[in-house]
């Protein structure tokens, strides 16, 4: 089943888990944003409950007041763009159950012009943070067109609070996975269209490794994919999670982020 990892693409978190969103973490083990400070998790108590702070996708850091992550976190299958109540990007906790950090408010919310939900095209979006987080660490975007960080089998690493196992046990706690990049021709035969999906490279990277086994998954939405330590994609869908037949799908960074940068 095609599934977006957050909203209704990948990654989608609900109180008893998204269904949405089809995108999490699988086969890592638990990380720190102690070690990773511009990893930030985006919440709504009133939408998905207060158990794990509300958690329902995952971004970046890229400003002190700007945080990256995927447009398909504010839309839903059925309904189209949909406003998640209560929004706030959660910065410095590692365990949702927990109140470390900081719950900071959202501003406002940029949507790429030119993303397409049923096409997973451009799916990037841009949120403006209501206080600045001062001199907290943030991560660096990959270049506009650039090419390297994307060759076959580099290695990257996708971080987030989701599906640990593909049936909705949901991780309280920061998990990261490293995986390496799949070549596109690998990722088109994957996903040549039709209830898989389409896979297209002007936007879009696939990373998994071939054994399937590691994943981002359900809950893991807009989540970064880093590559020698930048921004290079961001969760966004994928046909369950950690199988062997289907690598996860990220937004090409690349591919965005000079308009990334126009809402900066």
């Amino acid at each position: 089943m095609l599934a977006l990892l957050a909203a209704v693409p990948l990654v989608a978190l609900g109180t008893a888990g998204p269904a949405e969103a089809q995108r999490r973490v699988v086969g890592g083990g638990s990380v720190s944003t102690v070690d990773h400070p511009w990893i930030v998790a985006l919440a709504s108590r009133q939408q998905f409950g207060s158990g794990r702070s509300g958690q329902f996708c995952g971004g970046a850091l890229v400003t002190p007041t700007k945080v990256v992550t995927a447009a398909h976190c504010f839309y839903d299958e059925a309904k189209g763009r949909v406003d998640r109540p209560g929004l706030k990007v959660i910065v410095g906790r590692d365990d949702m159950r927990g109140s470390a950090g900081r719950e900071v408010a959202v501003q406002r919310i940029w949507i790429h012009p030119d993303y397409d939900f049923a096409a997973n095209m451009n799916d990037v979006a841009v949120l403006t943070l209501a206080e600045s987080q001062g001199s907290r660490p943030v991560v660096e975007l990959v270049g506009q067109g650039e090419s390297g960080p994307y060759a076959a089998g580099t290695r990257a690493q996708v971080y987030g609070w989701g599906d640990t196992s593909g049936r909705g046990d949901y991780s309280p706690v920061l998990r990261g996975v490293d995986v390496p990049i799949v070549p596109d021709q690998t990722c088109a035969h994957a996903y040549p269209g039709g209830p898989d999906g389409k896979f297209d490279a002007r936007g879009m990277v696939c990373a998994g490794e071939e054994k399937g086994g590691k994943d981002a998954c359900q809950g893991d939405s807009g989540g970064p994919l880093i590559v020698a330590g930048r921004l290079a994609g961001l969760v966004s869908w994928g046909t369950g999670c950690a199988e062997a037949a289907h690598p996860g799908v990220y937004t090409r960074m690349s591919s965005v982020t000079d308009a990334v940068h126009s809402a900066l």
